[in-house]
This record gives structure tokens, sequence and C-alpha cells, in this order.
């Protein structure tokens, strides 16, 4: 009886833990000289030992012969590691188990004869189809053959093995399962037309296009503008907005002389009208009136009353200019003759606008991309008054888009998740970009900290700061000795490299929302300073507590950041997506700066990802390399295979019968 690789690594396992003994202790007993990388290697089922060693592993944990001596034959054990890279080729398990012994033979002879002899193309191609008879697999096609395998495909198992991974590397970027590749590219005369989606690609028709500079540019400063709705609804709220600052500064005067916004002398009649005003002008306060978390310092009070105020006849007119500029560019947009690229993303504050607009500018003016002329949807640019409408345009700019890139902020919505699961549902690939910090001058790049080893974080801990390196135990995780090192080189940092930092991530990390974490007395302050150096101002000393407290908001909002990085890669519900069509698992991409996006956006338009096939026990995935992001999937769950391969098989069956009518 001949098992199979995987069952007698069971086999071996349960056997020693049965009798209770560690597989150092296994290699130790068993009687010939082995280790316990040679017993592990054996129970995960990648490597059988030499033909003594199994023996005596064998017969030490008294597992009958009939079980483990056939793979102390050469040829028993050579056709067994055959059938397994077979089964790989063609999607199922294979096994001889049914025959009788002389068709095993027969099998086993003419699998040596394969791998041994020297012969031509269509001999070797009649062998290989001679020897599937035994396995009650289908033949393969000569395209197939010659495309995947050939002749030196069998000069030995390795090189087998190493055909076999090539072929799933393809098949697994346009297949649902590994046996449906191997069926339709047999079935096809020519696979070539099948396998064209993955052919690089021409970027002529991109470079032949006119410059697309139709867009005009809304700076910075002026973003804000396009948060309000429109400019002639804002002066008919005037005396709302009047209201609600006269309400607001009256609170922030409370605030200073409690440990609160003293509310007890309103009515509850002043309370609703205003909480509902707050909500009417899209406040950025926390919580609302009635909430029992409300309690915004002073400081942001006045600055919440400044932001909601009525708007001067100065600024209604920049308002209103600003707001038609950016329906110009939405009729760009919307008339557009191609939409390579749109990006999703949230913009509840100005810091949002800020950090999309930045991005999105740096990005497309990359010299990876900028030759490309590409056409892209920049959302701070556009503007529609009504809400219905600018959710029409977003639906039909997703739609028309060949790639989505995805603005990761500390928080989600909705609306952008939905946008990312529709473009991946379609096939198309997202691109998630999720900020990190970077002081190149002090070593500091937090994602390359976080794929640091434990043994390697300690080591630099210690380096850099024995007293915070004493209490190093178990209960410290590895986030946590991040944070210590982020701490220590942002301390050892001038005022020139911190504020140089501040400057240029401000808007990324939201600095302005991150004052929550520090002590309500000191919010004003640190307001008050990231005005000055986002204003360019002239630059002051930084002292503490100030300069601790903007350390210390820093290392929180990157690791954070980090954090959202690590879950789109592994467990967001987004990393992957069925596409509809197909029933291929697509993937994200995640992206952590300018020029990683730039490369990858890039490599996309060429169709030329960089792309390595891993498998383990339970996944074959597709990784791109450069960001090691996961963005196809075929898994080896029995069940769940066959249940993709019968409903997609009956979708399939039943479009042809809707087109057969």
């Amino acid at each position: 009886m001949l098992l199979s690789r995987s069952h007698l690594a069971d086999l071996i396992k349960a056997h020693r833990e049965q009798k209770e003994i560690s597989q150092e202790e296994l290699a130790a007993q068993c009687g010939v000289k082995t280790n316990r990388s040679a017993i592990a290697h054996l129970e995960q089922g990648l490597r059988i030992p030499k033909a003594d060693v199994l023996t005596a592993i064998g017969t030490f944990l008294n597992i009958p012969s009939v079980f483990w001596e056939p793979f102390t034959i050469e040829e028993s054990r050579k056709r067994l590691e055959f059938e397994e890279i077979l089964s790989e080729l063609v999607g199922r398990t294979l096994s001889l188990s049914h025959l009788d012994e002389e068709s095993l033979t027969s099998a086993e002879r003419q699998i040596q004869k394969l791998l041994s002899e020297l012969l031509s193309p269509v001999q070797t191609y009649d062998l290989f189809n001679s020897v599937l008879v035994y396995y009650g697999v289908p033949a393969a096609s000569w395209s197939f053959f010659k495309r995947f395998l050939g002749p030196e495909a069998f000069s030995s198992l390795e090189s087998f093995e190493q055909s076999v991974n090539r072929y799933q590397h393809q098949a697994v970027q346009l297949f649902s399962t590994l046996r449906e590749a191997y069926v339709v590219l047999n079935s096809a005369l020519d696979v070539q037309p099948i396998l064209a989606p993955l052919d690089p690609r021409s970027v002529d028709p991109y470079t032949d296009r006119t410059e697309w500079d139709v867009i005009e540019e809304i700076s910075d400063e002026r973003l804000p503008d396009l948060g309000y709705i429109s400019a002639a609804r804002v002066r008919r709220e005037s005396a709302e907005r009047q209201a609600l600052k006269t309400f607001l500064e009256g609170l922030a005067k409370t605030t200073g002389e409690h440990s609160g916004p003293d509310l007890s002398a309103i009515n509850e009649k002043t309370k609703r009208r205003m909480d509902s005003l707050l909500r009417k002008f899209n406040s950025s306060l926390p919580h609302g009136l009635f909430s029992p978390l409300f309690a915004p310092d002073a400081d942001l009070l006045e600055r919440e009353a400044a932001r909601l105020a009525p708007k001067s006849d100065i600024e209604l007119v920049r308002m209103s200019e600003t707001q038609h500029i950016a329906q110009r560019n939405l009729a760009q947009y919307l008339s557009a003759d191609y939409l390579d690229a749109y990006v999703a993303t949230s913009m509840r504050t100005d810091a949002d606008f800020v950090s999309v607009n930045q991005f999105v500018r740096a990005l497309f003016a990359h010299n990876l991309v900028r030759p490309l002329r590409l056409r892209y949807f920049n959302p701070t640019q556009s503007w529609i008054d009504d809400r219905i409408a600018k959710g029409l345009v977003e639906a039909l700019m997703l739609r028309r888009a060949a790639v989505t890139i995805y603005m990761a902020q500390k928080t989600d919505t909705f609306g952008k998740d939905s946008e990312a699961s529709v473009a991946l549902g379609q096939g198309r690939p997202v691109i998630v970009y999720v900020p990190k910090l970077i002081v190149e001058n002090l070593d500091i790049d937090t994602e390359k900290l976080f794929r640091e080893t434990r043994a390697q974080l300690v080591t630099m801990l210690k380096t850099e700061d024995e007293v915070l390196a004493e209490d190093i135990d178990e209960s410290i995780d590895d986030e946590a000795l991040v944070s210590r090192i982020l701490t220590t080189r942002l301390h050892a940092a001038g005022d020139d490299q911190l504020i140089a930092a501040i400057r240029r991530q401000w808007a990324d990390f939201d600095l302005y929302g991150e004052a929550e974490r520090i002590p309500s007395d000191d919010r004003s302050i640190y307001r008050t300073w990231l005005d000055r150096v986002i204003g360019d101002l002239k630059d002051e000393e930084l002292r503490d507590p100030l300069r601790s407290q903007i350390v210390s908001v820093l290392v929180a909002t990157a690791v954070r950041f980090e954090r959202r990085a690590q879950l789109f890669r592994e467990q967001h519900p987004l990393a992957l997506q069925i596409i509809i069509s197909s029933g291929v698992l697509n993937g994200i991409l995640v992206v952590r700066s300018v020029q990683q996006c730039a490369e990858v956006l890039s490599a996309l338009i060429h169709n030329n990802l960089n792309l390595d096939l891993v498998k383990d026990e339970h996944n074959y995935k597709l990784l791109e390399v450069g960001t090691q992001s996961t963005i196809r999937v075929i898994s080896r769950h029995t069940l769940l295979r066959n249940a993709f391969e019968a409903q997609y098989e009956r979708e399939k069956r039943e479009r042809r019968m809707e087109r057969a009518y």
C-alpha cells in the first residue's frame, strides 16, 4: 500500500505524538544517524529521508511496514514524487491505488522511461499522454505541451516541478481553480489567445495621446472652499451661521471657567437647534451636544466657531470662483476621452483635501507616470452641489477607470470601501496607499522597522537606549519595541528635522485631528504651533512639554498606519474579492509611498508586475514582489475548490445556453 507523501507525514507525526516524544528525541532514539530537521521535513511532507533512515523511523514507531516500506523503493518513490507534481499540474489529487499490481508496475516503468530517456519533442509528448491514461487524466494538447512543458521538463523531477511552477504562475492569474485552468487550456487548439491578457503591453497608445492639460489647478489654500455647498447657499445661511458662531464662542468662554463646556444654563430647545445646525453645517467636532462624550476644549470651540461663521463678501466671491473652477473641471472629467485612474477617498477635513491633492499631484508628475499622459480623476479638483449627482459622477468615474487608487486614511467610509470592492469585482486592479513616517537622516522608515525581526529590534533598542531596553520581556510585543525605537530616534532629532517632517506629513497624519492626544490645557499651544509651522512662519525653539507631546503624537499615528497597512495586506475584507465574471480572486496592492505607487501604477500600465508564486498548505498565492501584496489566490481547500468549480461552471453553461437562444 503506497500512500501519498502527505499521508505518510501524518502517519509518522501521529505515531510520534502517541509515544509522547519530540522530533529531536525521535531523531536521537530511532537507531540511525539523523537529526530533528529531517524528522520535521518528513512530518511536513516536504522530504522523505533515505531508505535506511525511514526504515529505522517506521520500525521504532511500530508503524506496519506496508505503509512505509514502498517509500524505500527507488522506483516507487520516484513515481510518487512524479504523481504529486502531476497533481499540481492538473489541479486534483492523483493516485494509482486503483490499479492492479501489474498495471502499477507498468505505470512505474513508463514514468521511469519518461524521466530518463532522451526523446524527441513528439516522442516525449506521446509518452507523457500515455502516462496520463494510467491516472485517468485527459490528454494534454500539443499547444499546451509546447507552451508549458516540452522535453526539457522531463529531464528530471526537479525540472518537471519547475515547469509546473511556471505554469501555475500563469494559471493562478487567469482561473479560479487549477483544475479549470488545465481543462480550459487543453481544450484550445492554441493557448496563446487565452494567455494574451498576461503579455506585456505596449504603452504607445498612451504616449501617442495629446497632453491632458485641461484641468485648472486649484491650490491647496483654496481647496477648503470645495467642502461647502454653493456660495449662494452659504450666503442665505448667514443668520444661522452667525447664531451658531455666537453659541460656540459662548461655550468656549464657559469652558475656560470649568473643566469642560458648561451646558447646564442652556435650555433644551436651544440645544436641539444648535445640535441640528452643527450637523447641517458638517461640524468637525467629534461629538454632538447631547453626547456624554462632548468635551471639546475652548480653543477647538473657537476654531470651529470661526470655521462655521458667516463668510464675508470677499470670502464668498472667492468661494464662488473656486467652485466654478471645480465645476469646469468636472465637465472635463465627464467628457474625458479616457479615464485611466480613479482616486477613491473621503474628505471630511481641510487636511484631507490637502493630503489627497498633494499625493495625486506628486504621483502623476512622477517621472515613471508623467510620460504616459494618463487621465485621472482627482476628487479635490471637482465639485457639484447635488449629493445624488455627486454619487453618480463617482460611480461613472469608477466604472470607466482602469485602475482605482484607494487612499487609506486613519478611518475609512462605507462609500470608499464600496468603490474599492466594486473595482475588484470588475477585475480592475486596486492600489491602496497607506502613509508612513519617513525621516531619512534619522534612519526612520516605519515600514522597514515593522519588517525587522524581534531579535533585530531588541538589538537596535539596546544600542540606542540601554535604559529603555532594560525591562524588555515577553510581555512587550514587537509594536511596543518599534514605538520605543521611534521615540528614541525622534527625541534625538534636531528641531529643524522634526519641523521638516511635520511640514511634509501633517496632512497625511491629520495632526490637527490628533490634538485629543495632547492634555487639554496644552491643546491651544499645540494647534497654534502647527499653524505657524504649516504656515511656514518663523520657527520658535521647540521645548518640552510640547516637544515630547509632538513626538508622542507622531509615534502613535505612525504605528496606527502600520497597523492599517498590515490590516490591508492580511485581514481587511477588501484584501480579496471575487471577480464576478470569472470567479478569480482579485487582491489589492498596498503601497507606502508616492515612489512605490508610481512603480506599481507604471507596471500595471505596462502589464509587467513582478510576481512571485508562493504555496503553503492552504493556498496558492501570487505576491507582487515589491509590496508583498497578494493579488491572486487559489485555495487548496477541497470543498471550497469544488464549490468554485461547480458554481462558475454552472454559470458559464447557463450563459452559453442564453447565447444559443
